[in-house]
């Protein structure tokens, strides 16, 4: 397991660079919030992954809305290529090796103890029309070691319009409640999250499809 190694300086750089980056390649970002409530601390944050741009819009958003000491599940072979993201908060897990994978989740469930997680619980990049999303079981097993975090998922489209570069819209939805006996099965808990999260990816893609903008802002 290759754990953040965060610099100060170099997050401060790339938090320039990474705003200058998403202006030049998208015409805007879109959000719609479902609760005003922002939660820096003790929250585990669930994303859909379908395109290489995902990492760099929870970065922007961290960084200009949620302002959090945030953390990022990342697949092992993607730091080993990268290793420049342990810098700004990246961690590594390898769903092949089980003993790896069981350092990860613990090192997630300290990062929550003071700052944020945002995970891909899908586990790879896929096409946001594909369901179910194929939510792997780590997220369930994080939350059952760290059951009063707040759960939050947000939903991530990519459009092209109107204009020549296309828009981001994003959905930073209400806490997921977890309550019943839901903690005491594992792959219940996965599948309700999975569910949940499709629910809200499914309405915002109806939002972009209709171009209702009504209660979006733009970061």
């Amino acid at each position: 397991m290759i754990p953040a190694n965060k610099s100060r300086l170099i997050e401060w750089g790339f938090k320039r660079f990474n705003r200058f980056f998403l202006n030049h390649h998208f015409q805007s970002i879109h959000l719609l919030q479902e609760s005003r409530n922002i939660y820096p601390q003790k929250t585990l944050y669930l994303v859909n992954h379908s395109s290489w741009w995902d990492p760099l819009v929870i970065y922007y958003l961290n960084d200009k809305l949620i302002k959090s000491d945030g953390y990022g599940m990342m697949h092992e072979n993607g730091i080993e290529r990268f290793p420049f993201f342990k810098k700004i908060g990246a961690f590594s897990i390898n769903p092949d090796k089980p003993k790896d994978m069981i350092h990860s989740i613990n090192y997630a469930v300290e990062r929550l103890n003071g700052g944020t997680v945002w995970i891909f619980p899908q586990g790879k990049e896929r096409h946001n029309d594909i369901r179910p999303l194929g939510f792997q079981s780590g997220v369930a097993h994080i939350i059952r070691k760290q059951p009063d975090i707040r759960i939050v998922p947000l939903s991530i489209t990519y459009t092209i319009g109107h204009t020549r570069k296309p828009d981001i819209h994003l959905l930073l939805g209400n806490e997921i409640p977890i309550g019943g006996t839901l903690l005491e099965d594992k792959r219940q808990l996965t599948s309700y999250l999975e569910e949940r999260c499709i629910a809200q990816l499914d309405y915002l893609k109806e939002r972009t499809i209709s171009e209702n903008m009504e209660d979006f802002i733009k970061l």
